[in-house]
């Protein structure tokens, strides 16, 4: 038995996504290199660190962190576990910075963050509740990826 159908045979779901993520960490801090993962790995760990920082900062947090770096990676992320409305409020909070793509550079994200207007920084604080009141169900989402792409996340 290989440790994602280890992980996929927990009872909670909770569970599942724990021992995945300790799977694909493990996997990272070996290989030292992400791009070894492969894409659905990737895929989720972009949402794991997306839902970290949204949890902790919130998307200014998000963006101004080196998370930021993962904006867009993190918004492909979530259509691809098919959580299109989590994917509709991170477009718009993306659709915040004047121009797109938002910099992977960590300075010019925070130059560009610190000429945004108090609007802007409202519109994340509002998209942030409608992220906290959707009624998709991420980690059954996010599991039902990891069955779909089951082969993808051996190690």
């Amino acid at each position: 038995m290989t440790e994602i159908d280890f992980a996929l045979q927990q009872k909670k779901d909770t569970e599942i996504i724990e021992f995945v993520g300790t799977v694909i960490w493990n996997k990272l801090n070996e290989n030292k290199i992400f791009e070894n993962l492969s894409f659905p790995e990737r895929n989720f760990i972009y949402i794991d660190i997306f839902e970290s920082e949204i949890n902790h900062d919130g998307l200014f947090g998000f963006f101004f962190n080196t998370s930021g770096e993962f904006s867009h990676e993190v918004l492909d992320a979530f259509v691809a576990i098919d959580a299109h409305e989590n994917a509709s409020i991170i477009y718009k909070a993306l659709k915040v910075f004047p121009d797109l793509p938002i910099p992977k550079d960590i300075i010019l994200r925070r130059q560009v963050m610190g000429k945004l207007k108090e609007s802007d920084l409202e519109k994340w604080s509002d998209l942030e509740l409608d992220l906290l009141n959707l009624n998709e169900d991420i980690l059954e989402l996010l599991i039902n990826y990891i069955k779909r792409n089951k082969s993808s996340f051996e190690y």
